[in-house]
């Protein structure tokens, strides 16, 4: 599922598109579908979720995949040329980092001037929420550190040379699930609720019904677990 609107981007074909903390490669795939022709680079330190990638990026040979290669590195130290990059994305990676300040110099270092920048990290209450309910859930290993606030986002973000754009929840229907494994962490992967739940978002990836978009757009503003940001470098 991603996190940002792909569709209100526009961007010339054969784009130069980096996601910096890729994961298993959502945004990297979810770009390869939205922008014809896209040059795509997955940047994670993460081997295990690389080599998931790795494997899906099979799947997409008929969307020009041939030009994405997925790399392990820091975020602290990105191997790029200055000015390289149309788009980047830094989805759910700022809230784990002790330095986000460094990685959001290197970013603006390698974004082109006027290419779009979207970062996104916890909502901040529905986070706030998971911290109060779990002590376990705030002091995972390789957890989140903080808790962003939006203005203090956009404040930060902006003060590296960022023009900010707008922003947008999403994921609605995932708080109440981390609400959940936080009350009952210590037995979640046997709870029956929190296997229920999990159900249901399987599902809405899967199938994604109308009646649970409609229901989503509708706890989005409100609930939503993550904040989206779109900016573009002065």
């Amino acid at each position: 599922m991603l996190t940002f609107n792909l569709q209100d981007l526009n961007l010339t074909a054969g784009a130069q598109i980096l996601d910096v903390g890729c994961g298993e490669g959502r945004h990297i795939f979810g770009s390869l579908q939205a922008f014809e022709q896209a040059y795509c680079i997955g940047y994670d330190q993460d081997l295990p979720s690389l080599e998931v990638c790795k494997e899906g990026l099979a799947f997409f040979q008929e969307l020009n995949a041939g030009s994405t290669v997925f790399m392990q590195g820091s975020v602290y130290e990105l191997p790029f040329a200055d000015n390289s990059f149309d788009l980047i994305f830094c989805s759910e990676v700022l809230e784990h980092l002790d330095d986000y300040h460094l990685a959001l110099k290197e970013i603006h270092r390698v974004l082109k001037t006027g290419g779009k920048f979207l970062p996104s990290v916890p909502s901040f209450w529905p986070e706030k929420i998971c911290w109060s309910l779990s002590t376990d859930y705030q002091n995972m290993p390789g957890g989140h550190v903080r808790i962003f606030k939006k203005r203090q986002m956009i404040s930060d973000i902006t003060d590296h040379g960022f023009h900010f754009e707008s922003s947008e929840r999403f994921h609605g229907l995932h708080s109440g699930y981390w609400w959940l494994r936080c009350v009952f962490w210590s037995t979640q992967e046997s709870n029956w609720m929190v296997k229920k739940y999990k159900q249901l978002l399987e599902y809405q990836i899967l199938s994604n019904p109308w009646w649970l978009q409609k229901l989503e757009r509708f706890l989005n503003p409100i609930f939503g677990k993550s904040i989206a940001f779109y900016f573009h470098k002065k």
